[in-house]
């Protein structure tokens, strides 16, 4: 039987906050830690990130977020998935717009969190920035 094909599906996903929205102007937030034992250790997630308004000049923006695992909830490094490539989602470039990016978590350590970075420096733009998780 394939996934499509399950009622209920709501009830096997947990939505879970790291990066609450708030409004930032350039750097990093490293986003609260999510113990995935409390959730029966899920596979896999789906990683949303969302852009809110801008405010201040210019209104450039460029958020990107990223996924970090750690073993011990202290020492955390870029989630790759037994790749090379570090796992994240594309860059958003618009003001007011979200994109996802589906992550295997096969190869995860028990603790991960969201890092979100707006690496455009000495600009007075703020913009509201979040990361949401759902775990399957």
């Amino acid at each position: 039987m394939s996934f499509a094909h399950v009622h209920n599906v709501g009830s096997y996903v947990v939505p879970v906050t790291s990066v609450f929205p708030e409004s930032a102007s350039a750097g990093t937030i490293n986003g609260a830690s999510i113990d995935r034992a409390l959730h029966n250790m899920p596979q896999s997630c789906v990683l949303h990130q969302v852009v809110g308004a801008e405010s201040g000049a210019p209104t450039t923006t460029s958020v990107q977020t990223k996924l970090q695992d750690s073993p011990d909830n202290s020492t955390w490094n870029d989630y790759k998935a037994g790749t090379t490539t570090v796992q994240e989602t594309a860059a958003l470039t618009a003001a007011n717009s979200e994109n996802s990016a589906a992550i295997d978590l096969g190869a995860a350590n028990r603790y991960i969190r969201a890092v979100t970075n707006r690496p455009i420096p000495n600009q007075p733009t703020e913009c509201l920035r979040g990361a949401r998780w759902r775990l399957f």
